[in-house]
Protein backbone atom coordinates (compact mmCIF):
# COMPACT_ATOMS: atom_id res chain seq x y z
CA UNK A 1 0.00 0.00 0.00
CA UNK A 2 1.25 3.42 -0.49
CA UNK A 3 2.19 5.53 2.08
CA UNK A 4 0.49 8.84 1.81
CA UNK A 5 1.49 10.34 4.98
CA UNK A 6 5.04 10.44 3.75
CA UNK A 7 4.21 11.39 0.42
CA UNK A 8 1.53 14.52 2.00
CA UNK A 9 5.10 15.10 4.33
CA UNK A 10 6.96 16.01 0.91
CA UNK A 11 4.42 19.08 -0.19
CA UNK A 12 3.88 20.12 3.47
CA UNK A 13 6.06 23.56 3.07
CA UNK A 14 4.94 24.19 -0.67
CA UNK A 15 0.85 23.93 0.72
CA UNK A 16 1.44 26.04 3.68
CA UNK A 17 3.13 28.37 1.27
CA UNK A 18 0.07 28.31 -1.04
CA UNK A 19 -2.62 28.93 2.25
CA UNK A 20 -0.71 31.61 3.38
CA UNK A 21 -0.79 33.64 -0.15
CA UNK A 22 -4.33 32.83 -0.96
CA UNK A 23 -5.32 33.82 2.45
CA UNK A 24 -3.57 37.07 1.98
CA UNK A 25 -6.49 38.02 -0.45
CA UNK A 26 -8.78 39.80 1.72
CA UNK A 27 -11.61 38.05 -0.96
CA UNK A 28 -14.73 39.44 0.69
CA UNK A 29 -17.69 40.27 -2.14
CA UNK A 30 -17.17 43.71 -2.53
CA UNK A 31 -20.45 44.76 -5.28
CA UNK A 32 -18.50 48.36 -5.36
CA UNK A 33 -16.03 46.95 -7.51
CA UNK A 34 -17.46 44.61 -10.12
CA UNK A 35 -16.44 44.28 -13.13
CA UNK A 36 -16.75 42.53 -16.37
CA UNK A 37 -15.04 39.20 -15.41
CA UNK A 38 -15.20 40.17 -11.61
CA UNK A 39 -19.14 39.85 -11.03
CA UNK A 40 -18.20 39.49 -7.09
CA UNK A 41 -15.23 42.31 -6.57
CA UNK A 42 -11.87 42.61 -7.28
CA UNK A 43 -10.70 40.93 -4.61
CA UNK A 44 -12.45 37.89 -5.62
CA UNK A 45 -10.96 38.25 -9.55
CA UNK A 46 -7.65 38.34 -7.25
CA UNK A 47 -8.00 34.73 -5.32
CA UNK A 48 -9.31 33.13 -8.40
CA UNK A 49 -6.43 34.44 -10.51
CA UNK A 50 -3.95 33.28 -7.57
CA UNK A 51 -5.68 29.57 -7.58
CA UNK A 52 -5.26 29.56 -11.86
CA UNK A 53 -1.65 30.24 -11.11
CA UNK A 54 -0.90 27.61 -9.15
CA UNK A 55 -2.60 25.28 -11.68
CA UNK A 56 -0.45 26.71 -13.92
CA UNK A 57 2.50 26.43 -12.23
CA UNK A 58 2.01 23.19 -11.70
CA UNK A 59 1.86 22.53 -15.27
CA UNK A 60 -1.82 21.60 -15.39
CA UNK A 61 -4.99 22.75 -17.54
CA UNK A 62 -6.69 25.66 -16.24
CA UNK A 63 -9.99 27.17 -17.04
CA UNK A 64 -11.67 30.35 -16.02
CA UNK A 65 -15.14 30.95 -16.47
CA UNK A 66 -16.13 34.44 -16.80
CA UNK A 67 -15.28 35.31 -13.33
CA UNK A 68 -17.22 33.47 -11.85
CA UNK A 69 -15.75 30.23 -10.91
CA UNK A 70 -12.70 28.20 -12.78
CA UNK A 71 -10.98 24.78 -12.66
CA UNK A 72 -7.85 22.99 -12.79
CA UNK A 73 -7.57 19.56 -14.34
CA UNK A 74 -5.80 16.62 -12.81
CA UNK A 75 -4.16 13.61 -14.32
CA UNK A 76 -6.25 11.47 -17.31
CA UNK A 77 -9.54 9.69 -17.64
CA UNK A 78 -12.69 9.50 -19.58
CA UNK A 79 -14.69 10.36 -16.55
CA UNK A 80 -14.18 13.67 -14.05
CA UNK A 81 -14.18 13.10 -10.35
CA UNK A 82 -14.87 17.00 -8.92
CA UNK A 83 -13.14 18.17 -5.96
CA UNK A 84 -15.22 21.71 -5.10
CA UNK A 85 -14.27 23.88 -3.13
CA UNK A 86 -14.22 28.26 -2.18
CA UNK A 87 -12.34 31.07 -2.50
CA UNK A 88 -14.25 33.60 -0.99
CA UNK A 89 -14.58 34.19 2.35
CA UNK A 90 -17.05 36.17 5.51
CA UNK A 91 -16.11 39.79 6.74
CA UNK A 92 -13.95 39.74 9.58
CA UNK A 93 -14.52 41.66 12.70
CA UNK A 94 -12.81 45.14 13.55
CA UNK A 95 -12.28 43.95 17.01
CA UNK A 96 -11.35 40.75 17.90
CA UNK A 97 -8.32 38.66 15.94
CA UNK A 98 -5.35 38.59 18.14
CA UNK A 99 -3.50 39.22 14.98
CA UNK A 100 -3.96 40.14 11.40
CA UNK A 101 -6.55 38.42 9.42
CA UNK A 102 -5.32 38.39 6.43
CA UNK A 103 -1.53 37.90 7.56
CA UNK A 104 -1.21 34.13 8.06
CA UNK A 105 0.55 33.16 11.23
CA UNK A 106 1.92 30.25 12.94
CA UNK A 107 1.04 29.30 16.06
CA UNK A 108 1.25 26.24 18.67
CA UNK A 109 0.94 24.09 15.88
CA UNK A 110 -1.71 26.17 14.25
CA UNK A 111 -2.53 28.42 11.38
CA UNK A 112 -4.55 31.49 12.18
CA UNK A 113 -6.18 33.70 9.61
CA UNK A 114 -9.42 34.17 7.24
CA UNK A 115 -10.06 31.44 5.10
CA UNK A 116 -7.77 28.77 6.58
CA UNK A 117 -10.45 26.38 7.57
CA UNK A 118 -13.34 28.30 5.38
CA UNK A 119 -12.21 26.94 2.82
CA UNK A 120 -9.01 27.76 1.10
CA UNK A 121 -7.23 25.64 3.42
CA UNK A 122 -9.25 22.57 2.84
CA UNK A 123 -9.17 23.52 -0.89
CA UNK A 124 -5.56 23.44 -1.05
CA UNK A 125 -5.45 19.91 0.72
CA UNK A 126 -7.74 18.54 -1.71
CA UNK A 127 -5.46 20.12 -4.64
CA UNK A 128 -2.34 18.78 -3.70
CA UNK A 129 -4.06 15.06 -2.60
CA UNK A 130 -5.19 15.09 -6.77
CA UNK A 131 -1.83 16.46 -7.12
CA UNK A 132 0.34 13.29 -5.33
CA UNK A 133 -1.86 10.79 -7.02
CA UNK A 134 -0.98 12.31 -10.29
CA UNK A 135 2.41 12.31 -9.26
CA UNK A 136 2.67 8.50 -8.49
CA UNK A 137 1.65 7.73 -11.77
CA UNK A 138 -1.24 5.61 -10.65
CA UNK A 139 -3.25 4.18 -13.46
CA UNK A 140 -6.61 6.23 -13.38
CA UNK A 141 -10.14 6.26 -15.14
CA UNK A 142 -11.21 9.41 -14.25
CA UNK A 143 -9.37 12.65 -14.44
CA UNK A 144 -9.53 15.00 -11.09
CA UNK A 145 -11.15 18.27 -11.47
CA UNK A 146 -10.59 21.12 -8.65
CA UNK A 147 -13.49 23.61 -9.01
CA UNK A 148 -13.53 26.95 -7.30
CA UNK A 149 -15.46 29.49 -7.14
CA UNK A 150 -16.22 33.09 -5.46
CA UNK A 151 -19.57 33.37 -4.21
CA UNK A 152 -20.83 30.66 -1.82
CA UNK A 153 -20.62 32.45 1.13
CA UNK A 154 -23.39 34.21 -0.19
CA UNK A 155 -25.78 31.84 -2.41
CA UNK A 156 -23.23 29.99 -4.27
CA UNK A 157 -24.03 31.48 -7.51
CA UNK A 158 -20.66 30.84 -8.74
CA UNK A 159 -21.16 27.71 -9.48
CA UNK A 160 -24.73 27.56 -10.31
CA UNK A 161 -23.09 29.75 -13.67
CA UNK A 162 -19.90 27.56 -13.80
CA UNK A 163 -22.76 24.35 -14.26
CA UNK A 164 -24.40 26.61 -17.17
CA UNK A 165 -21.51 26.05 -19.14
CA UNK A 166 -19.14 23.04 -17.75
CA UNK A 167 -20.76 19.54 -17.71
CA UNK A 168 -20.87 18.22 -13.84
CA UNK A 169 -18.16 15.77 -12.66
CA UNK A 170 -19.80 12.14 -12.55
CA UNK A 171 -19.17 12.29 -8.47
CA UNK A 172 -17.25 14.20 -6.15
CA UNK A 173 -16.80 16.09 -2.69
CA UNK A 174 -16.92 19.67 -1.40
CA UNK A 175 -13.84 19.84 1.75
CA UNK A 176 -16.26 22.97 3.46
CA UNK A 177 -17.32 20.80 6.53
CA UNK A 178 -16.49 18.07 8.68
CA UNK A 179 -15.73 14.32 9.23
CA UNK A 180 -17.05 11.84 8.73
CA UNK A 181 -18.28 12.33 5.75
CA UNK A 182 -21.81 14.29 5.06
CA UNK A 183 -24.70 12.44 3.47
CA UNK A 184 -26.88 14.90 4.21
CA UNK A 185 -27.72 18.81 4.30
CA UNK A 186 -30.39 20.40 5.61
CA UNK A 187 -32.36 22.95 3.66
CA UNK A 188 -31.59 26.54 3.95
CA UNK A 189 -34.65 29.03 3.90
CA UNK A 190 -34.61 32.39 4.38
CA UNK A 191 -37.44 35.01 5.75
CA UNK A 192 -37.24 38.84 5.46
CA UNK A 193 -40.06 40.47 7.91
CA UNK A 194 -40.12 43.68 7.41
CA UNK A 195 -42.72 46.83 8.59
CA UNK A 196 -43.45 50.08 10.04
CA UNK A 197 -43.15 50.24 13.52
CA UNK A 198 -44.03 53.62 15.88
CA UNK A 199 -40.80 54.03 17.91
CA UNK A 200 -42.28 54.22 21.46
CA UNK A 201 -38.49 55.37 22.35
CA UNK A 202 -36.40 53.33 20.39
CA UNK A 203 -34.85 55.36 17.54
CA UNK A 204 -32.36 52.97 16.42
CA UNK A 205 -31.13 49.01 16.04
CA UNK A 206 -28.82 47.12 14.66
CA UNK A 207 -26.81 43.81 13.84
CA UNK A 208 -25.39 41.49 11.62
CA UNK A 209 -23.96 41.88 8.06
CA UNK A 210 -25.23 38.39 7.09
CA UNK A 211 -27.89 36.36 7.93
CA UNK A 212 -25.85 33.11 7.98
CA UNK A 213 -23.81 34.67 11.07
CA UNK A 214 -24.90 34.84 14.23
CA UNK A 215 -24.49 38.69 15.00
CA UNK A 216 -21.71 39.27 17.79
CA UNK A 217 -22.84 42.91 18.29
CA UNK A 218 -25.76 45.21 18.34
CA UNK A 219 -26.56 48.58 18.84
CA UNK A 220 -29.54 50.78 19.87
CA UNK A 221 -30.02 54.26 20.11
CA UNK A 222 -32.61 54.81 22.28
CA UNK A 223 -34.73 58.54 24.08
CA UNK A 224 -33.49 59.80 27.46
CA UNK A 225 -29.59 60.61 28.58
CA UNK A 226 -27.40 57.92 29.23
CA UNK A 227 -27.24 58.29 33.06
CA UNK A 228 -31.04 57.42 33.51
CA UNK A 229 -29.81 53.92 32.09
CA UNK A 230 -25.97 53.50 33.21
CA UNK A 231 -27.05 51.72 36.35
CA UNK A 232 -29.94 49.39 34.95
CA UNK A 233 -27.41 48.33 31.52
CA UNK A 234 -24.39 47.60 33.55
CA UNK A 235 -26.45 45.43 36.18
CA UNK A 236 -28.00 43.45 33.68
CA UNK A 237 -24.68 42.99 31.82
CA UNK A 238 -22.85 41.67 34.66
CA UNK A 239 -26.23 38.82 35.85
CA UNK A 240 -25.99 37.73 31.51
CA UNK A 241 -22.16 37.43 32.17
CA UNK A 242 -21.95 39.91 28.40
CA UNK A 243 -20.14 42.83 27.65
CA UNK A 244 -20.95 46.04 26.38
CA UNK A 245 -21.12 50.10 26.41
CA UNK A 246 -23.30 52.87 27.20
CA UNK A 247 -22.36 56.44 25.73
CA UNK A 248 -24.51 59.50 25.47
CA UNK A 249 -25.44 59.75 22.08
CA UNK A 250 -26.46 63.88 21.24
CA UNK A 251 -29.62 64.17 23.66
CA UNK A 252 -30.26 60.25 23.44
CA UNK A 253 -28.40 57.18 24.62
CA UNK A 254 -26.45 54.57 22.78
CA UNK A 255 -26.29 50.68 23.57
CA UNK A 256 -23.75 48.42 22.20
CA UNK A 257 -24.02 44.81 23.60
CA UNK A 258 -21.21 41.94 22.55
CA UNK A 259 -22.80 38.24 22.25
CA UNK A 260 -20.47 35.75 20.56
CA UNK A 261 -20.82 34.77 16.67
CA UNK A 262 -21.14 31.81 15.40
CA UNK A 263 -22.06 29.65 12.31
CA UNK A 264 -25.83 30.19 11.23
CA UNK A 265 -26.31 26.31 10.92
CA UNK A 266 -25.12 25.74 14.86
CA UNK A 267 -26.95 28.79 16.21
CA UNK A 268 -27.27 27.48 19.63
CA UNK A 269 -23.45 27.66 19.44
CA UNK A 270 -22.95 31.46 19.56
CA UNK A 271 -24.98 34.06 21.88
CA UNK A 272 -26.96 36.61 19.84
CA UNK A 273 -26.70 40.00 20.65
CA UNK A 274 -29.92 41.10 19.02
CA UNK A 275 -31.77 38.44 21.41
CA UNK A 276 -29.89 40.04 24.05
CA UNK A 277 -30.47 43.59 24.04
CA UNK A 278 -33.98 43.02 23.51
CA UNK A 279 -34.11 41.25 26.80
CA UNK A 280 -33.05 44.76 28.15
CA UNK A 281 -34.68 46.86 25.66
CA UNK A 282 -38.12 45.11 26.81
CA UNK A 283 -37.69 46.61 30.22
CA UNK A 284 -36.74 50.47 29.04
CA UNK A 285 -39.10 50.96 25.59
CA UNK A 286 -42.17 50.08 24.05
CA UNK A 287 -41.62 49.06 20.45
CA UNK A 288 -43.06 46.59 18.92
CA UNK A 289 -39.59 45.06 16.60
CA UNK A 290 -38.46 44.39 20.67
CA UNK A 291 -41.56 42.29 21.25
CA UNK A 292 -41.42 40.47 18.13
CA UNK A 293 -38.13 39.47 18.54
CA UNK A 294 -38.67 38.06 21.93
CA UNK A 295 -42.13 36.24 21.54
CA UNK A 296 -41.41 34.82 18.47
CA UNK A 297 -37.28 34.66 18.09
CA UNK A 298 -35.64 33.79 21.27
CA UNK A 299 -34.91 30.51 20.83
CA UNK A 300 -32.65 28.52 18.31
CA UNK A 301 -35.28 25.92 17.15
CA UNK A 302 -38.66 27.58 16.21
CA UNK A 303 -40.23 26.64 19.15
CA UNK A 304 -41.66 29.81 20.07
CA UNK A 305 -43.03 29.88 16.55
CA UNK A 306 -44.18 26.17 16.67
CA UNK A 307 -42.19 25.39 13.85
CA UNK A 308 -39.49 23.12 15.80
CA UNK A 309 -39.01 19.72 14.44
CA UNK A 310 -36.71 16.55 14.44
CA UNK A 311 -36.45 14.47 11.74
CA UNK A 312 -33.64 12.51 10.29
CA UNK A 313 -30.99 14.90 9.49
CA UNK A 314 -31.50 16.32 13.21
CA UNK A 315 -33.78 19.49 14.72
CA UNK A 316 -34.01 22.79 12.76
CA UNK A 317 -32.12 25.90 13.66
CA UNK A 318 -33.40 29.53 13.25
CA UNK A 319 -31.20 32.13 13.20
CA UNK A 320 -31.46 36.23 13.90
CA UNK A 321 -29.23 37.34 10.96
CA UNK A 322 -30.00 40.83 10.61
CA UNK A 323 -31.76 43.25 11.91
CA UNK A 324 -32.25 46.94 10.90
CA UNK A 325 -34.43 49.33 12.67
CA UNK A 326 -34.23 53.08 11.62
CA UNK A 327 -36.73 55.53 10.62
CA UNK A 328 -39.76 53.55 11.64
CA UNK A 329 -39.18 50.65 9.29
CA UNK A 330 -38.00 47.64 10.61
CA UNK A 331 -36.29 44.92 8.12
CA UNK A 332 -35.13 41.61 10.08
CA UNK A 333 -33.27 38.17 8.42
CA UNK A 334 -33.55 34.88 9.45
CA UNK A 335 -31.46 31.99 8.19
CA UNK A 336 -32.87 28.38 8.77
CA UNK A 337 -32.06 25.32 8.38
CA UNK A 338 -34.48 22.39 7.82
CA UNK A 339 -35.05 18.65 7.76
CA UNK A 340 -35.69 17.07 4.23
CA UNK A 341 -38.85 15.28 5.99
CA UNK A 342 -40.38 18.39 7.83
CA UNK A 343 -43.60 20.12 6.21
CA UNK A 344 -42.23 23.15 4.53
CA UNK A 345 -45.90 24.40 3.95
CA UNK A 346 -47.16 24.32 7.43
CA UNK A 347 -43.20 25.94 8.53
CA UNK A 348 -44.41 29.16 6.06
CA UNK A 349 -48.09 29.26 7.39
CA UNK A 350 -46.87 29.31 10.98
CA UNK A 351 -44.40 32.69 9.96
CA UNK A 352 -47.54 34.55 7.97
CA UNK A 353 -49.59 34.00 10.44
CA UNK A 354 -47.04 35.61 13.62
CA UNK A 355 -46.40 38.53 10.88
CA UNK A 356 -50.10 39.27 10.77
CA UNK A 357 -49.71 39.75 14.66
CA UNK A 358 -47.89 42.37 14.58
CA UNK A 359 -49.01 44.07 11.27
CA UNK A 360 -45.29 43.00 9.40
CA UNK A 361 -44.91 41.40 6.18
CA UNK A 362 -42.58 38.23 5.05
CA UNK A 363 -41.12 36.98 2.14
CA UNK A 364 -39.27 33.84 1.73
CA UNK A 365 -37.13 31.58 0.02
CA UNK A 366 -37.05 27.66 0.15
CA UNK A 367 -34.05 25.93 -0.44
CA UNK A 368 -34.10 22.53 -1.28
CA UNK A 369 -32.27 19.79 0.87
CA UNK A 370 -29.52 16.82 0.08
CA UNK A 371 -29.67 13.81 0.93
CA UNK A 372 -27.61 11.00 -0.86
CA UNK A 373 -28.02 6.87 0.40
CA UNK A 374 -25.40 6.70 3.26
CA UNK A 375 -24.90 2.77 1.54
CA UNK A 376 -23.72 4.34 -1.89
CA UNK A 377 -20.09 3.71 -3.32
CA UNK A 378 -19.75 7.33 -2.91
CA UNK A 379 -20.20 7.42 0.01
CA UNK A 380 -18.78 4.23 1.35
CA UNK A 381 -15.82 5.13 -0.25
CA UNK A 382 -15.18 8.13 1.48
CA UNK A 383 -15.80 7.05 4.99
CA UNK A 384 -13.90 4.16 4.31
CA UNK A 385 -10.68 6.16 3.29
CA UNK A 386 -11.56 8.31 6.48
CA UNK A 387 -11.38 5.35 8.81
CA UNK A 388 -8.29 4.26 7.30
CA UNK A 389 -6.37 7.20 8.28
CA UNK A 390 -7.73 8.29 11.94
CA UNK A 391 -9.08 4.48 13.00
CA UNK A 392 -12.13 5.70 13.98
CA UNK A 393 -14.96 3.24 13.59
CA UNK A 394 -17.23 4.78 16.33
CA UNK A 395 -18.56 8.21 14.21
CA UNK A 396 -20.47 7.31 10.90
CA UNK A 397 -21.48 9.29 7.99
CA UNK A 398 -23.56 12.04 9.31
CA UNK A 399 -25.95 14.59 8.18
CA UNK A 400 -25.45 18.36 8.99
CA UNK A 401 -27.04 22.31 8.90
CA UNK A 402 -24.94 23.74 6.67
CA UNK A 403 -24.78 24.14 3.05
CA UNK A 404 -22.03 23.38 0.90
CA UNK A 405 -21.74 23.20 -2.98
CA UNK A 406 -22.65 19.45 -2.51
CA UNK A 407 -26.09 20.81 -3.60
CA UNK A 408 -24.90 22.35 -6.95
CA UNK A 409 -23.93 19.11 -8.67
CA UNK A 410 -25.54 15.42 -8.72
CA UNK A 411 -23.06 12.58 -6.60
CA UNK A 412 -21.36 15.13 -4.24
CA UNK A 413 -21.35 15.30 -0.86
CA UNK A 414 -19.52 17.17 1.71
CA UNK A 415 -16.25 15.54 3.25
CA UNK A 416 -14.02 17.38 5.79
CA UNK A 417 -11.67 18.91 6.94
CA UNK A 418 -12.68 19.81 9.68
CA UNK A 419 -12.24 17.04 12.57
CA UNK A 420 -14.14 15.88 15.69
CA UNK A 421 -13.45 17.42 18.63
CA UNK A 422 -11.89 20.91 17.11
CA UNK A 423 -13.44 23.91 16.47
CA UNK A 424 -11.48 25.65 13.43
CA UNK A 425 -13.77 29.04 14.60
CA UNK A 426 -15.28 29.32 10.89
CA UNK A 427 -16.55 32.35 10.87
CA UNK A 428 -15.56 33.70 13.88
CA UNK A 429 -12.35 35.85 15.48
CA UNK A 430 -9.27 33.45 14.96
CA UNK A 431 -10.14 31.58 12.87
CA UNK A 432 -7.26 28.41 12.47
CA UNK A 433 -6.52 24.71 11.75
CA UNK A 434 -4.22 22.82 13.24
CA UNK A 435 -1.29 21.80 10.62
CA UNK A 436 -1.21 18.02 11.67
CA UNK A 437 -5.12 17.62 11.04
CA UNK A 438 -4.26 19.87 7.41
CA UNK A 439 -1.87 17.20 6.54
CA UNK A 440 -4.29 14.52 8.01
CA UNK A 441 -7.16 15.63 5.99
CA UNK A 442 -4.66 15.67 2.86
CA UNK A 443 -4.00 12.35 3.67
CA UNK A 444 -7.74 11.02 3.91
CA UNK A 445 -8.36 12.76 0.01
CA UNK A 446 -5.34 10.80 -0.83
CA UNK A 447 -6.83 7.68 -0.05
CA UNK A 448 -10.38 8.68 -1.15
CA UNK A 449 -8.96 9.33 -4.73
CA UNK A 450 -7.12 6.35 -4.71
CA UNK A 451 -10.32 4.49 -4.09
CA UNK A 452 -12.23 6.52 -6.15
CA UNK A 453 -10.62 7.28 -9.48
CA UNK A 454 -7.58 3.88 -9.93
CA UNK A 455 -8.44 2.18 -12.65
CA UNK A 456 -9.84 -1.56 -12.21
Amino acid sequence: MIDFKAEVLKIKDQMIDDIKMLCAIPSTQDDSTVAEFAPYGAANRRALDAMLEIGRRDGFEVQDVDGHAGHIDIGTGDETFGILGHLDVVPVNKVGWDSDPFEVITKEGKLYGRGVADDKGPLMAGYYAAKIINSLNIPTKMKTRVIFGCNEELGSNCVKYYFTKMPYPKMGFTPDAAFPVVYGEKAGCGFEITGHVEKGGLIYLCAGSRPNIVPETCEAVIEGNYKQYTESYKKFLNTNNLTGDIEEEGNHTKLILKGKSAHASTPEEGINAVVYLCKYLATVVDNKVVDFVLEYLDDCHGKKLGIDHTGLMGPLTLNLGVISYYKEEVKIVLDLRCPHDMDFDAMVTKFKHACANYEFRETHDLGKALYIDPNSKLITNLHEAYVSVTGDTVNKPQAIGGGTYAKSMPNCVAFGAEFLGEDNLIHGNNENIKIDSLLKATEIYCHALYNLIKAD
